[in-house]
């Protein structure tokens, strides 16, 4: 496995806030939790609230692409991850259950639905070397992490 430092510039999001204890609005930046891949010779980034996907063939240049509505894209936290020949999406939702895409063509899809049985924040799925196939959620500091075995 290969890690890469970049300072990426790209173009985020931007949202107003109101500051709940003085109650002046502020602009923040949006683009929280960033899941890249390397998928087919590109790069992805995948942030939350973003509402597509950036993309790189050198990760100096970035162009962003929008994806189709029915993905999580303004939901929190996403995870991405390559299985096999596949790229599978999830994200955050605390009071729905979150389902869970795949394609085999981020940019022109088709994406696969699969429905997910249950809320959770902070996915990561994760392929273990013997091939096993894990889910890990959870936000340490608010609820333990918890994971699963995917069969």
């Amino acid at each position: 496995m290969k890690y890469y430092c970049n300072p990426v510039n790209i173009n985020y999001r931007y949202q107003f806030n109101k500051d709940p204890r003085t109650q002046v609005l502020s602009i923040n930046r949006e683009a929280a939790d960033p899941s890249m891949i390397c998928f087919g010779g590109r790069y992805y980034i995948f942030a939350s609230m973003t509402l597509g996907v950036w993309v790189s063939d050198d990760l100096a240049n970035w162009e962003n692409h929008r994806l189709p509505d029915t993905l999580p894209l303004y939901d929190y936290a996403p995870d991405v991850r390559v299985i096999g020949n596949y790229v599978y999406l999830s994200a955050s939702k605390r009071s729905k259950n979150c389902n869970f895409f795949r394609t085999k063509d981020i940019l022109n899809g088709p994406y696969e639905e699969i429905t997910g049985s249950f809320p959770f924040w902070d996915p990561n799925l994760f392929q273990d070397d013997d091939g096993k196939v894990y889910f890990y959620w959870g936000c340490a500091s608010e609820t333990p992490i918890y994971g699963v075995e995917m069969l």
